[in-house]
């Protein structure tokens, strides 16, 4: 994993994918970031985020 911050562009990217399905460790995955980094970006751009159980808070 890298510790540097996603850009703009990467955040996008995270979104589209979340909203598409994929888990937070799927997406960190893919953009080379840690579930929890995801987490905190799509928190930080108003992305409602699901519960474990995949359902809409």
């Amino acid at each position: 994993m890298r510790r540097a911050t996603p850009s703009p562009d990467e955040v996008r990217e995270m979104a589209r994918r979340y909203a598409g399905g994929e888990s937070l460790e799927r997406v960190g995955k893919h953009l080379g970031f840690s579930p929890s980094t995801v987490h905190n970006h799509l928190r930080s751009a108003g992305i409602v985020l699901r519960d474990a159980h995949g359902r809409e808070r």
